[in-house]
This record gives C-alpha cells, structure tokens and sequence, in this order.
C-alpha cells in the first residue's frame, strides 16, 4: 500500500466520522423536549432542519451540520404567526403546514407536519401576556 493508499483510507476514515457525528447530532437534537422536524425556507429553496422551543425562544438548527449553535434562533415573545397553507403530500397520508411568521422586522417560513404545527401554535398562544407587552391590571 502506497501513500495514495493510507491518502484514500484516511480519507474513507474521515467521512465514516464526520457521517458517524451527524447522525449522533440530529439524534441527540431530536430527542429534545420540544423539538420537531422542519423545514426553513432560505433564498427561495428548502432546508432541513429540527426546532425546538424552549420557554423563551424557538431555535432552529440545521440537519446538515456539525454545529452545536442554532442556525436561526427567535425570541417567543416577537414571533408572530401571519398565515399558513396546508399541503397533502403526494403518495402518503401526512400533512404539511407552510407557516410564515414574523419576528421584529424580518419574516421567514417553516414547513412542519400538522402535529408539529399544531404543538407550535400551542406554545405561541400560551405565552403569558408580560411577555407579549401586555399587562393587564385589575383596576
């Protein structure tokens, strides 16, 4: 075996890793409490993904990475859900919500299956009124 050789099995070595480590990545993401799959839509194409929403924020990480950090993270209390289409997937008896929402001033797109978007709109609507700028008083 020549250095082309040990070049090539290195090579083989890193990938088999690098495969090994997203696939543990999107495992341990996914097994969060609160996360579901899906998808964002960037520059006009859509990107995979897992979210998850936690007391204060909805975090989006990427499938395809090897970042621990979220890839798009907004603050529950500016997140605003402006409409959403459901789609029937050829083939296959699951739903897709499209949801395009509103953070501070920039909009951006998710597509879920309709248990995730449910659970989602769940937690938007739960958000205590403080946290919405809206005290109200007893008076």
């Amino acid at each position: 075996m020549g250095w082309l050789g040990v070049v090539l099995l290195a090579l083989l070595l890193v990938g088999v890793l690098a495969g090994a480590l997203l696939l543990w990545r999107a495992r341990a993401l996914g097994r969060r409490v609160g996360s579901f799959e899906c998808a964002r839509r960037i520059d006009g194409a859509w990107r995979s993904g897992i979210a998850s929403y936690g007391a204060g924020r909805l975090d989006w990480h990427r499938l395809v990475s090897l970042s621990w950090h979220p890839a798009a993270r907004w603050r529950r209390r500016d997140l605003v859900l402006v409409g959403w289409d459901q789609r029937v997937r050829p083939g296959g008896p699951s739903h897709v919500v499209e949801a395009r929402f509103a953070c501070a001033d920039a909009t951006f797109e998710l597509a879920m299956r309709a248990e995730a978007f449910a659970g989602m709109t769940s937690w938007l609507e739960a958000t205590p009124p403080s946290e919405r700028g809206l005290v109200y008083s007893e008076d």
